[in-house]
């Protein structure tokens, strides 16, 4: 499915079933094992046409069309997408998520790591799926004699200006990390952290760069888990799980109230005992009772709903960029 040429052919062709947008680490083990089962008959019933796995990071296009769907029937049974995207925006919330077109789909309890923070959808409109935890990882050559940050906080010491590596691209930075630093300290500190990012990258990149003598590197990294074990130079870093916590990038499930059958079945699978293994197994913490985590000790550091259901989170996320951009801006030299 090409969901990248214009507006009217994304709605077009629009899977009537699932729209998975899901991390590349979580998009291979979930297709594979939902490919299987289908190849064992159990989802012979589902026109494949009418399914779709997507790597998030190609979807830019698409979440820019967001705010343009205007009918419950234009939008699949059920859609997963990663941290606070276009589907929170006013437009599309006041049209679809304040109407209650869509319902928690988790019919259980989350387990005590996900309580203790208050991940679950107070509205009950959206089902948190699982959550991409996000660390700083520090390049110990590259840092020198400068003491490793121990806090998000410590990223404003202006010891480490120009000396971060997160992900970004074109001027626009994770959201997720902004706003999350921005309601923990305040917005007023995102133009200090701003002046400690030297750039912006893929999660990937990072992983290839970190630990390396390339000079494109940095002394420190705020990347995902799961791409922080993946360095291959493992042993020229150190990965810092913040004593705060690791920000907590929530994957959301948007199943529709009035779903199919076939609906209510894939919300059930992505929801599901089997999924959330799938999730811890790629670093992904999942609220699911039975999810037994690799790193039960470390806690997770969520923004909090009140920014998503109680504020406009579309200008919150723009004004977090500005802050962000005026110290990103500023260089090496000011």
């Amino acid at each position: 499915m090409n969901m990248k040429s214009g507006t009217a052919q994304v709605k077009e062709k629009l899977p009537r079933h699932l729209l998975a947008m899901l991390p590349c680490p979580l998009k291979v083990p979930l297709e594979e094992t939902f490919l299987h089962q289908q190849s064992s008959g159990l989802w012979s019933d589902l026109d494949p046409e009418e399914l779709a796995f997507e790597g998030n990071a190609n979807q830019s296009d698409f979440y820019k069309t967001v705010d343009q769907f205007h009918s419950a029937d234009e939008l699949p049974d059920v859609v997963i997408t990663p941290g606070i995207s276009s589907f929170f925006h006013p437009d599309f919330r006041t049209r679809f998520l304040d109407k209650d077109v869509f319902a928690d789909a988790a019919g259980y309890a989350p387990n005590e790591r996900f309580a203790e923070i208050g991940m679950k959808d107070p509205t009950g409109r959206v089902t948190l799926m699982c959550v991409n935890p996000l660390v700083i990882v520090a390049d110990k050559a590259k840092l020198g004699d400068i003491p490793e940050p121990r806090s998000w906080s410590d990223l404003l010491n202006p010891v480490y200006r120009k000396q971060v590596t997160m992900r970004g691209h074109n001027g626009t930075f994770c959201e997720t990390v902004l706003l999350t630093i921005g309601q923990s300290f305040g917005e007023d500190t995102l133009t200090g952290f701003g002046r400690s990012v030297r750039q912006g990258l893929h999660p990937g990149q990072m992983a290839k760069l970190a630990g390396t003598d390339n000079e494109a590197g940095t002394a420190l990294y705020v990347m995902p888990y799961f791409y922080a074990n993946m360095i291959r130079k493992r042993d020229k870093v150190n990965i810092i799980w913040p004593e705060e916590g690791a920000i907590a990038s929530p994957v959301f499930l948007l199943a529709k109230r009035g779903s199919s059958e076939a609906g209510r079945r894939l919300a059930s699978f992505f929801t599901g005992a089997e999924t959330a293994e799938l999730c811890e197994q790629a670093f992904f913490p999942s609220p699911h009772p039975s999810a037994a985590s690799s790193f039960p000790e470390r806690k997770l550091l969520w923004m909090g709903w009140d920014l998503v259901w109680n504020r406009d989170i579309q200008t919150l996320t723009d004004a977090a960029n500005a802050a962000f951009n005026k110290g990103f801006e500023q260089g090496t030299d000011q």
